[in-house]
């Protein structure tokens, strides 16, 4: 149905270009960080994660890519101390969404975790994405922390 295969030099660069600008909009949409100040406050969480691009330690990107090689989303998880893995990034692309590609891609990351002696898996969703919140949920992860908030 799909499978992994880790991104090129080329691809990490295309990925990381959208990726900054995509994170400091869910950043403001979700009212963690002011319009002004998103985009430095994304930048700065990428050259913290991937010091040396797709060579940085412990971090690990993929494409994913369905039975036909098209590439149809991207997952990134990095290594945390205690034997702990921490999904950074998983998108697939729209028109590949409610195909059954989203819990297989995330049973394939679960595999390539455990390869690397993984014990827990954690992951960051922005409460407005209640597509994702619901295929997490199904995969069996659990909420341990929550912020709420009210406009007054």
């Amino acid at each position: 149905m799909c499978y992994l295969r880790p991104m090129n030099a080329y691809e990490f660069e295309h990925y990381v270009k959208e990726a900054v600008k995509n994170y400091a909009s869910e950043l403001t949409k979700s009212g963690s960080s002011l319009e002004s100040d998103s985009l430095k406050v994304s930048q700065k969480t990428f050259s913290t994660l991937l010091p040396d691009g797709l060579e940085s330690k412990g971090q690990f990107l993929f494409h994913i890519l369905n039975e036909t090689d098209a590439v149809i989303g991207m997952i990134w998880f990095g290594l945390r101390p205690n034997n702990e893995g921490f999904i950074y990034d998983f998108l697939i692309h729209e028109n590949f969404r409610e195909q059954g590609f989203g819990k297989k891609a995330m049973e394939l990351i679960e595999l390539e975790a455990k390869n690397h002696d993984v014990k827990k898996l954690s992951l960051h969703v922005f409460g407005h994405n209640i597509a994702a919140i619901s295929l997490y949920k199904k995969l069996g992860y659990e909420i341990y922390s929550m912020n709420m908030s009210k406009e007054i």
